[in-house]
């Protein structure tokens, strides 16, 4: 018989996102501060007992092939770390956008990997090797498989340190007429300091006492290395010109293309996006959440 459970999966934003230059296996190192919001998709998950494993991933098929998502990815890799057999049904209810900059992918695998732990304990893997199978998925899911609220995040992903959460109103806008690739926001930014020897990033203390400030605060100091090296710089000055009239943050999230502006003053999270909406109308698509507590 059939047994169904679901779970939300979050969005996050990066309220600061230093890069390093790339070790020689190609990944970068990374300083961020992780926050969730309101934003999420729903992954619900059906399954029975199985004499071999089998899943099948639906509601990603405009993004997608059946078999290359995160989903897959992560339920596959869960299988070969605890040697479950298990048929499984997943269905994502995607709501958040992708190529964003948000982590939605990330997320969602995080959520089912959550679930799949619960579900067969007998199968459940030991910590840290179900740490391994989320990096292995992607360098953003063991944030979300630790579920805290905020955190800064080291390494390639894998240093994760929670951070009081800071709940407040939260703006999403994103560009309806471009997106970004992951990869080649990363291939932009090596070739943009292809003779650079080092890369500054704050130190952590630094970056915590930065974090305890009032929102408006951060400005000149938490900052994203990717929006130095998008092609669509225009657009978020354009953003930034609208923003900086009004008390609160604002930046792109993650790799892009989403941008958001945060405050603790609610008033002026909606004046925003009033203002946002009528400088650019169809070419964005917004969304009024918070940062979760």
């Amino acid at each position: 018989m059939d047994t169904v459970c679901s779970r939300p999966a979050h969005a996050k934003i990066n309220l600061h996102l230093a890069v390093g230059l790339p070790y020689p296996d190609g990944y970068h190192p990374i300083q961020s501060l992780f926050a969730l919001v309101g934003l999420s998709d729903t992954i619900t998950l059906r399954w029975k007992e199985s004499e071999t494993f089998d899943v099948q991933v639906q509601g990603l098929e405009a993004y997608c092939s059946p078999t290359d998502n995160t989903l897959t990815k992560a339920a596959r890799l869960w299988h070969e770390a605890g040697g479950s057999t298990l048929h499984l049904e997943i269905k994502c209810d995607k709501q958040i956008p992708v190529k964003a900059g948000l982590g939605g992918g990330s997320s969602d695998a995080a959520s089912l990997l959550a679930m799949l732990q619960a579900i067969d304990s007998k199968h459940a893997l030991p910590a840290q090797v179900l740490h391994s199978v989320a990096l292995q998925v992607g360098s953003d899911v063991p944030f979300f498989l630790y579920g805290y609220s905020a955190a800064l995040v080291t390494g390639k992903g894998e240093n994760v340190a929670p951070l009081d959460s800071r709940p407040m109103p939260a703006l999403l806008v994103m560009p309806t007429f471009f997106d970004v690739s992951t990869s080649s926001a990363y291939r932009m930014l090596d070739e943009m300091r292809l003779n650079q020897e080092n890369v500054y990033m704050p130190g952590i203390q630094e970056l915590l006492q930065i974090y305890e400030k009032p929102s408006h605060k951060w400005r000149g100091l938490l900052y994203n290395d990717f929006q130095s090296c998008s092609s669509n710089g225009a657009f978020y000055t354009a953003l930034e010109t609208v923003a900086k009239e009004y008390e609160g943050f604002f930046g792109m999230s993650g790799s892009g293309a989403c941008w958001f502006f945060v405050s603790e003053d609610a008033s002026q999270v909606h004046d925003v996006h009033a203002d946002v909406v009528a400088a650019f109308g169809p070419r964005v698509r917004c969304w009024i959440t918070h940062l979760m507590s």
